[in-house]
């Protein structure tokens, strides 16, 4: 009868640091994500300045060709990590704005003729998506931060 014993406190041991283990990598695996999702959220809002920054180099100091150098293809990159990353609709539709908004100046600029006041809207319009991008990620991150 102790051999049953030690046998079933054996397993019962061993179930408990299986579940353990468990817990703990997926703990980690959300902690991972959520550390990815902050990385590129924060590329999202840096290439977006970067983008913005350009156009007002352009625009004011007369340095030409500093749109046409921006990292497109950093920012896209960023873009589609978010949107396989997180499912949260708030932070995906601020996303979507910012990329609208951005387009949208960059469209204008890039046509010449530029028109002070358009250019001012379109310039607030891109300021405001990005700082309501950078409030709905960081709402995400903390969440996810907190839950985990």
């Amino acid at each position: 009868m102790e051999a049953w014993g030690t046998l079933l406190a054996t397993v019962v041991g061993a179930a408990i640091a299986l579940v353990g283990q468990h817990l703990a990598k997926r703990a980690e695996n959300k902690a991972r994500i959520s550390e990815l999702l902050l990385e590129q959220c924060a590329s999202v809002v840096t290439t977006a300045s970067d983008f913005q920054n350009r156009v007002w180099e352009e625009r004011v100091l007369q340095l030409e060709g500093r749109v046409s150098e921006w990292d497109l293809k950093a920012h896209r990159l960023a873009i589609a990590r978010i949107q396989i990353l997180s499912r949260d609709q708030v932070l995906l539709s601020a996303l979507n704005e910012l990329n609208k908004a951005g387009q949208g100046l960059g469209s204008y600029w890039r046509q010449g003729n530029v028109d002070d006041g358009e250019y001012a809207r379109r310039w607030e319009r891109t300021r405001t998506a990005k700082a309501d991008f950078i409030t709905a990620s960081g709402a995400v991150v903390r969440r996810r931060l907190t839950q985990g």
